[in-house]
């Protein structure tokens, strides 16, 4: 940097310590008059409880703001402050109606040898709408974590409602009443008191509303937990001609509650008979839990869904080699030649048909209308003994000889 460049640097300093020095002669030494707008200085509004002897309500409620224009020497205006003004809107003082309402404002203190130059009037637009109440159910949504074992058994909340007062507009928003907060590692009854906030349907907290209450107290009451299997009982035997190929339970197990000592009794837990001697299709029924004093269901799920899987059994057939009995041949004949065995075709079941052989058939062929010499081929009756589900579908032939006896 040359000289040049260092004389006007150092003729520039001086120029600002002048005007610095000039500024603060005429702030302090001449101290004079001068204007300043101090914006955005709070609205105090009293007597508010008129609005509700009136059913009204101030809609949006906000905080309340002038402006104010000053007048007065600059060191005084240089130390001002909103705080050192007190304005108020007196709710009371004036005939007030649903909608827009221009409230004046009066400005009760502020500092000495400050003026306020604020020409004409001076006030507050506030909206008011009408004033309504509403009951509204309390509901927990209290975040509640118990130890290993421990379970709900009940909540209970006191008191149940709460009364709301407040703009309409606000009031309708309100969706529900509700306790937030949050309970950990809970293994004994417990009782405890939480705020009330009032919410939309979004969950968004609704303000400027009044309640009757502040808060409510939670109580819960905790049980002993234990999971244990179902046991399905059934009765009665499916329908020949079907096969019970099983069944699905909604749940296999299922947490029981009560005392330690009733639970240590409980390995399982029955349900009730159910009959499956009508079943003749795949079905879906609802069945109770047999519960026995002093135990209850987690949830209250008292019965389960039973699905049964039903199918018809197949049919087959099955051929048996059975011996024939000849019956009532007059005594002037004689048989020259017969079969001793036919075969007999029976259907059903195969389950069915593995029972049955050829002793249980009997095989007879009556000779009572036979009148004379010859060869002839019939038919015999073939009657099963026993054996359900069972039918026989055909008998084979035989053929004879009949002569008279020399």
């Amino acid at each position: 940097m040359d000289k040049s460049e260092n004389r006007t640097l150092i003729v520039r300093i001086i120029c600002v310590l002048l005007s610095v020095s000039l500024w603060l002669y005429v702030s302090t030494v001449e101290n004079p008059l001068r204007t300043y707008e101090l914006r955005n200085v709070p609205v105090e509004l009293i007597n508010e409880n008129s609005l509700t002897d009136s059913k009204f309500a101030i809609a949006n409620k906000q905080q309340f703001t002038v402006d104010l224009k000053l007048e007065g020497s600059s060191s005084e205006i240089l130390k001002v402050k909103k705080e050192d003004f007190r304005v108020i809107a007196d709710m009371s003082a004036y005939a007030l109606k649903n909608g827009e309402n221009t409230i004046p404002v009066q400005i009760v203190s502020y500092p000495e040898n400050i003026d306020i130059k604020n020409n004409g009037f001076l006030g507050i637009k506030v909206n008011l709408e009408e004033l309504v109440e509403k009951k509204f159910t309390i509901k927990s949504k209290v975040k509640v974590n118990y130890k290993d074992h421990i379970y709900e058994k009940e909540q209970t909340i006191s008191p149940k409602m709460v009364t709301v007062i407040g703009g309409k507009s606000s009031v309708e928003k309100i969706s529900e009443a509700i306790l937030t907060g949050e309970e950990k590692d809970i293994d004994k009854n417990k009782e405890s008191e939480y705020g009330i906030k009032f919410v939309d349907s979004s969950g968004n907290e609704v303000n400027n509303i009044k309640s009757d209450i502040e808060t409510a107290k939670l109580s819960t009451v905790v049980t002993n937990g234990k999971i244990i299997p179902i046991n399905l009982k059934t009765k009665g035997v499916i329908p020949q001609g079907f096969i019970l190929e099983g069944y699905e339970l909604s749940k296999n197990s299922i947490n029981i509650l009560g005392d330690s000592q009733n639970l240590d009794k409980m390995e399982s837990i029955d349900t009730e008979v159910v009959d499956v001697s009508s079943l003749q299709a795949d079905s879906e029924m609802d069945v109770k839990l047999i519960l026995p004093e002093g135990i209850s269901v987690e949830n209250g799920e008292n019965t389960i869904n039973v699905k049964f899987k039903v199918i018809k059994e197949k049919t087959t057939t099955k051929n048996l080699v059975c011996n024939v009995h000849y019956n009532n041949l007059n005594e002037a004949f004689s048989l020259d030649s017969s079969n001793s065995t036919i075969n007999v075709t029976l259907t059903g079941t195969q389950a069915a048909l593995d029972k049955i052989s050829s002793e249980k058939i009997n095989v007879i062929l009556d000779l009572a209308n036979v009148k004379e010499e010859g060869t002839f081929n019939y038919t015999p009756l073939a009657t099963l003994i026993e054996g359900d589900n069972v039918t026989i579908s055909d008998v084979g032939s035989v053929n004879i000889v009949v002569k008279k006896k020399g």
